[in-house]
């Protein structure tokens, strides 16, 4: 978005230098009205040309009408340097150098090679100007666009590596929180087999002394409570097994329970960046009352919409709003990355939909023409 915005700058310029040379060429008193009429359409023409060369995107796609629209742009350029002899008509002549280059991913030594032949040709042989007051200053702009061009390749570069290691942390933090969901997994495994082996022997003991009991009943009375007497204590150790294997799923249910925004802010810490990635939470308290599941389809939906964010659309600021809506909650993660006219579904947008729908949810995803990606999710509100 900083390139765009830095070759809008460039666009307002070339603007303002052709409004000058259309000034300059009305003024010109030796001109007849057609000519000044054919000058005046000509120079609109090749910022037309100009224009449309960048709009289609035909330097890599269109090579052959590529080289002749920005030929024709450095032939008819040159052409009004040399007829007006204006300060504005040179200005306007290095704007193809940018294009030279930082549009496209090397430096086309053909086109530079080109444009400096036909630069050097007109103000040395045409307007009588000394090598020295011609190719020392085009040295100097050619030097200030290069090195143009290494600060927008560095920025670039900065930027993908910014975009690669938040993407990074956004995998490390998922894997983090699979680990603690595996590590849950595994002690209500362990403490469910605790229980078929201490309380299940318990039962069976019970079970075995209660037909002793009921078998020598009426031959045997005091061995039949003797064994009742047995069974009624495997029950009562039973009972207490049971309690306290209660109380230790209470208290690891407690102590594992996700507390919703601390896993939120978690997301902004791990992925925030100095001068880089910029998230802002608001989250209603109220969410945190909300069962387990309901908490962690929100987590993993926001997780996923805000790595989404940042490898596809490249943004760089995220407000993510969580909030209960009578029996619903409304969860909205907004990004200012680049948009999208076309929504394709990644594995991790299709991801986000089967979460959402297994909760008896509904998500949705926007791109406003003015840029920019949202997601919008409401599930019930579930205690």
């Amino acid at each position: 978005m900083k390139t765009q915005k830095k070759f809008g700058l460039i666009w307002i310029l070339r603007a303002c230098v052709i409004i000058i040379i259309e000034g300059q060429i009305l003024m010109q008193h030796d001109l007849s009205g057609g000519m000044k009429a054919f000058m005046a359409a000509g120079i609109v023409l090749l910022q037309l040309n100009d224009y449309v060369r960048h709009t289609w995107q035909v330097i890599g796609t269109r090579r052959p009408l590529y080289l002749l629209s920005i030929i024709v742009s450095i032939v008819g350029i040159d052409w009004y340097m040399y007829r007006l002899e204006s300060f504005a008509a040179s200005i306007f002549y290095v704007f193809p150098l940018f294009e030279i280059f930082v549009r496209s991913g090397s430096v086309q030594i053909g086109l530079l090679s080109f444009h400096a032949l036909l630069y050097l040709f007109t103000v040395i042989i045409a307007m009588k100007s000394s090598i020295q007051d011609s190719v020392l200053p085009y040295l100097a702009i050619v030097n200030v666009i290069y090195f143009f061009r290494q600060n927008h390749l560095e920025k670039e570069k900065g930027e993908w590596l910014n975009a690669q290691l938040m993407e990074a942390n956004a995998k490390l933090l998922a894997h983090s929180q699979d680990i603690k969901e595996m590590t849950i997994v595994r002690e209500r495994t362990r403490i469910a087999q605790e229980l078929h082996d201490s309380i299940g022997h318990a039962l069976v003991a019970v079970r075995m002394h209660l037909e002793y009991a009921e078998h020598v009943l009426d031959s045997s009375p005091a061995k039949s409570r003797e064994a009742l007497g047995k069974a009624v204590s495997f029950s009562k150790d039973s009972m207490a097994a049971l309690r306290q294997a209660v109380s230790v799923l209470k208290e690891d249910a407690q102590k594992n329970s996700m507390q919703l925004q601390e896993a939120l802010n978690e997301i902004a810490q791990h992925m925030h960046m100095d001068g880089g990635l910029e998230i802002r939470l608001d989250f209603d308290h109220r969410v945190e009352q909300a069962i387990p599941d309901i908490k962690n389809g929100i987590y993993r939906t926001v997780q996923e919409a805000v790595t989404n964010g940042v490898k596809h659309g490249k943004a760089k600021r995220f407000n993510i709003t969580v909030a209960k809506d009578g029996n619903a909650i409304r969860v909205m993660v907004d990004n200012d990355g680049s948009g999208c006219s076309d929504i394709v579904k990644s594995h991790g947008i299709l991801g986000m939909e089967e979460r959402i729908a297994l909760l008896k949810g509904a998500v949705r995803f926007d791109s406003p023409p003015s840029g920019g990606f949202r997601v919008s999710a409401e599930l019930p509100y579930v205690e």
